[in-house]
């Protein structure tokens, strides 16, 4: 064979060896453009599913919300925020009553200012439940003496819930704390006990916040220290 002859067989060919490059880019193209729109359409979904979250989604944000207040963590703040929602979920807040309250027992009262929702009634001594739901609990008690007696004095704070369903109260939450471990001295002492949580309770439901008879004595029940209060999420 002349190189005349071979020539037209070498273009030939390299014409065939295009085409075929040719129509593996195209599919090779319309491919790779399938996947980029896959990939738009996946990630679109997953912003706009992590921007609006799933259907309970704000009430479990609420929840995470609530157990990381403290006494002193802004818990004012969000009681003023969410006595402002229109649908007026703020239930209640008491404070120690500093007349009515005997030496071995605290004694409640309405906070003025402060309404109480259909969904929460104040009587003896507790909070009544009268909607079933999620609700964020909280109280604090302070207390005080002017100087520390012979021993160790063991101080106790307690949240307790009485049931329709069952005959005696539940603990729900409890705090101990212990003052004057030298024995007697002159200085007054103060110890605050703090304590919040997230429970699901139903109608009928009544909640107490308590201290133990033996240390009612030493609570300071001046304005705005001792306060027991609920509101629902």
């Amino acid at each position: 064979m002349s190189h005349e002859k071979m020539l037209p067989d070498l273009e030939n060919g390299r014409e065939i060896a295009v085409e075929k490059m040719g129509h593996q880019g195209s599919r090779f193209l319309k491919l790779s453009c399938t996947i980029a729109v896959l990939a738009f359409v996946s990630v679109s979904f997953y912003l706009l599913f992590c921007q609006i979250g799933p259907p309970d989604a704000n009430r479990k944000a609420a929840v995470r919300g609530a157990e990381d207040l403290s006494a002193n963590s802004g818990l004012h703040h969000l009681r003023k925020q969410v006595g402002n929602d229109p649908r007026g979920r703020i239930a209640a807040h008491l404070t120690a009553d500093p007349i009515k309250g005997e030496s071995d027992e605290l004694t409640w009262q309405e906070e003025s200012g402060i309404a109480f929702s259909s969904g929460i009634e104040f009587s003896n001594n507790s909070l009544l439940i009268k909607k079933t739901g999620f609700y964020f609990i909280y109280t604090q008690v302070v207390f005080y003496y002017s100087q520390c007696e012979e021993s160790t004095i063991f101080l106790s704070h307690d949240m307790h819930k009485l049931s329709l369903a069952y005959p005696e109260e539940t603990i729900l939450l409890k705090a101990t704390k212990s003052v004057c471990h030298h024995g007697h001295h002159d200085d007054p002492w103060y110890k605050t006990s703090y304590q919040g949580a997230i429970f699901d309770f139903e109608a009928g439901d009544r909640i107490f916040s308590r201290v133990p008879a033996n240390v009612a004595k030493y609570l300071d029940k001046t304005e705005g220290k001792t306060f027991f209060g609920i509101f629902a999420l």
